[in-house]
């Protein structure tokens, strides 16, 4: 019985039936931001119904209780499921009531659990966030430092520095360390970084020269945009080749466990027609032997 219930729940049909009761729940949840109807309500249960009869499937499939709960996707759908069983009755502060709805919207994360495509994609970017902590490490260290130059060589600049329409309220951009660090991750994603140069050139900041301004914001620029972020990309590219290497090896060893289950039945098929053959001679010898 468990072997049957462990070839279902991992056959290709299964995994299709569950995509698509996750994309209606993704759908349906989509649907209650607009409105909410009980035939919503009632369809949201009966899929609860089904997420959780496919957890209860896949633990009796289960090739041992240890390998069930080894696999992080068992337990993050646990999870998700149970939270959905809490009622809305419980909280009674709008404010936890909306962390407990968004908690219910990670169902849709289900799907990538029955891709293996998106399973390595995730993989990699978990496997990618030590390399990518350093990383982001080493861009603040340089965000820091480029923020403290920018106070001090541009504070007090114009306002204009922000754009022609922005009027007197709007705040200096290198006016604070705050405001150093937002105006540089502005550099940093291209949002209008040749206006805030332009605006500050014609000696409207005092001390800095044209050409400080310019060299400030364009190597910002290019070691932000262009090297750090590159590094960025490097890493999860680097990760991404060592998993699909893994998986590689991880089908070559199930091909190789099942080419010798193959040759060891040929093996004792061999055998057995070599026994049947010295079984059938020593019939025909007897037979010839017998008197006529």
């Amino acid at each position: 019985m468990r072997g049957k219930i462990h070839y279902m729940v991992n056959s290709l049909a299964f995994a299709l039936w569950i995509n698509l009761i996750i994309v209606i729940n993704a759908t349906l949840i989509g649907i209650e931001t607009y409105y909410t109807s009980t035939l919503i309500g009632y369809t949201q249960r009966v899929i609860l119904g089904i997420f959780t009869l496919e957890i209860a499937l896949r633990f009796i499939g289960r090739t041992s209780i240890k390998a069930y709960f080894s696999d992080g996707w068992n337990l993050f759908d646990i999870v998700i499921v149970s939270i959905s069983y809490i009622p809305d009755s419980l909280f009674e502060n709008s404010a936890a009531l909306s962390v407990f709805r968004i908690m219910r919207v990670f169902r849709i994360l289900r799907l990538v659990k029955t891709l293996p495509e998106l399973k390595i994609i995730v993989s990699v970017l978990l496997r990618s966030l030590k390399s990518l902590g350093y990383t982001f490490i080493l861009l603040f260290i340089f965000m820091y430092m480029y923020a403290i130059i920018g106070v001090i060589l541009f504070k007090g600049g114009p306002v204009a520095a922000n754009g022609p329409a922005m009027g007197p309220t709007s705040p200096d951009p290198y006016g604070t360390i705050t405001e150093s660090f937002f105006t540089l991750f502005r550099i940093m994603t291209g949002e209008d970084w040749t206006d805030l140069r332009y605006n500050m050139l014609g000696g409207q900041v005092v001390g800095a020269t044209d050409w400080l301004i310019t060299a400030y914001h364009v190597s910002w620029l290019g070691l932000s945009a262009f090297l750090l972020i590159n590094l960025v990309v490097g890493a999860v590219v680097n990760n991404y080749d060592q998993v699909m290497a893994e998986c590689q090896s991880e089908n070559e060893d199930e091909d190789q466990c099942g080419s010798g289950a193959i040759t060891d039945l040929n093996r004792k098929v061999d055998l057995l027609t070599q026994q049947v053959g010295v079984l059938i001679n020593k019939v025909d010898r007897k037979q010839e032997q017998a008197p006529g």
